[in-house]
């Protein structure tokens, strides 16, 4: 994409502040703790900062490697052994820095995360205009394998879009030859996001959604007059961003919230992201930074120690 001086300023901005966001995150992860507290105080901060969410805080444990966040009435508290995957986005108008870390409560696991964390550290290393999108896969399945794990192989990092957080280009966590001559070009602002396990390496359908976003795709479809209402509230809210239905509480009611989910999801008007579990039930790390890449050089945006 292309970018003038104030939409990097703006980059740069969600990058500081997702990498406070993600600090304080992580600080907040003890035992005892529950996800519903440390989701609305991540969310709050943001706020804070100046900034607004891109997504709901992701809080996944274990085997949960991703899109899990507090719905309308559930909520996981921590026993003190968890392995927990801190997620986070933030927006500086529509500018969006993800970034993501990994706390081990068990003091056991620390060779998993050290996996995923050098995985990251790595792609730092070699991350520069114009590099193929097969070399960042290859780099970080060699890292993670070399600690004696595996990547997660349908996980992925993404390019980002002014209001979009997945943008189109697919980063995966192995040297997939399909990806063998794509690269990133200046211009392009991306997540890269190695996940590591001791499963089999793959996720699936965890079945729980808490988090949802606009298609874009409004249609012809009759809605009732609270369903439009919420609908309209999304929109204006959010745009295409994801959301969950928790952050409607400040507006309309549960019986509301659910009936439009309901309604809104059937059509095809919001679009579910399911949590995901590691198929075998494995335990999953996860680091992950937002690289700006300009023409000669690169901004590790969510990175205070990388510039």
């Amino acid at each position: 994409m292309a970018l003038d001086e104030e939409a990097v300023e703006k980059i740069i901005k969600a990058g500081e502040i997702g990498a406070r966001v993600r600090e304080l995150a992580t600080s907040l992860v003890k035992p005892g703790a529950s996800a519903r507290e440390v989701c609305s105080r991540v969310e709050e901060y943001t706020l804070e900062l100046g900034a607004k969410p891109a997504f709901p805080c992701n809080f996944s444990v274990n085997e949960v490697a991703a899109h899990y966040t507090p719905g309308l009435d559930d909520d996981v508290r921590l026993t003190g052994v968890e392995v927990v995957k801190i997620d986070v986005g933030v927006h500086v108008d529509g500018y969006i820095a993800d970034t993501a870390a990994t706390v081990d409560l068990s003091g056991v696991n620390g060779p998993l995360l050290d996996a995923a964390r050098s995985a990251l550290e790595q792609v730092v290393r070699i991350m520069k205009p114009n590099i193929r999108v097969y070399d960042i896969g290859k780099a970080v399945e060699a890292a993670i394998k070399k600690h004696g794990y595996r990547p997660v192989r349908n996980l992925t990092g993404h390019t980002i879009g002014r209001w979009i957080i997945h943008a189109g280009t697919q980063i995966p966590n192995y040297p997939d030859r399909t990806t063998f001559h794509k690269r990133l070009r200046p211009g392009t602002l991306v997540a890269v996001e190695p996940f590591a396990t001791n499963g089999r390496g793959l996720v699936r359908d965890g079945g729980v959604v808490n988090i949802y976003s606009y298609t874009g795709k409004r249609g012809r479809y009759k809605l009732s007059p609270e369903e439009e209402e919420v609908l309209e509230y999304i929109v204006e809210n959010y745009k295409t961003l994801p959301f969950t239905p928790r952050w409607l509480l400040e507006r309309f009611d549960k019986e509301t919230i659910t009936q439009a989910i309901r309604t809104l999801t059937a059509k095809g008007i919001i679009y579910p992201y399911p949590i995901l579990v590691e198929a075998s039930k494995g335990l999953v790390s996860q680091f992950e930074h937002t690289f700006l890449i300009l023409e000669d050089r690169v901004i590790v945006t969510t990175c205070r120690d990388c510039q």
